[in-house]
C-alpha cells in the first residue's frame, strides 16, 4: 500500500510493549499484510507466523524480510477462521487492522 504510514507515532508498538513481553514467545501474526508490524514483532519473538488471505501481500512480505529475521519469520497465505495452524502452540496472538 502506497502512501500508508506504518504506525510513525509508534503507538500500535507501545501499546503492545505495555500489554505484553514477546521476548522468547512464539507468536501468531493474522493479518500480517506487507509485514507491516512483522518485522518489529520478529525483532522480540522467538518466531511469527505471519499470515493473511491476501497473496500479494504476502508475496511482498516474502520479498522484503531483513536477513537477520529471516530465521525467525514464516508467512502464510490463509484467513484466521480456516487457516490449519501447525502443530504446537503459540504464546501470543496479534492482529492489527485485520476486522
Amino acid at each position: 500500500m502506497r502512501g500508508v504510514q506504518k504506525d510513525p507515532e509508534g503507538r500500535e508498538l507501545a501499546t503492545l510493549d505495555r500489554l505484553v513481553s514477546l521476548a522468547g514467545m512464539r507468536v501468531l501474526e493474522i493479518g500480517c499484510g506487507d509485514g507491516r508490524l512483522t518485522w518489529s514483532l520478529a525483532e522480540q519473538a522467538r518466531h511469527v507466523l505471519a499470515i493473511d488471505p491476501d497473496r500479494q501481500a504476502i508475496a511482498r512480505a516474502r520479498r522484503s524480510v531483513p536477513k537477520p529475521l529471516k530465521d525467525h519469520v514464516r508467512f502464510a497465505v490463509g484467513q484466521a477462521e480456516t487457516f490449519r495452524l501447525p502443530e504446537g502452540d503459540f504464546d501470543a496472538a496479534v492482529f492489527s487492522w485485520s476486522l
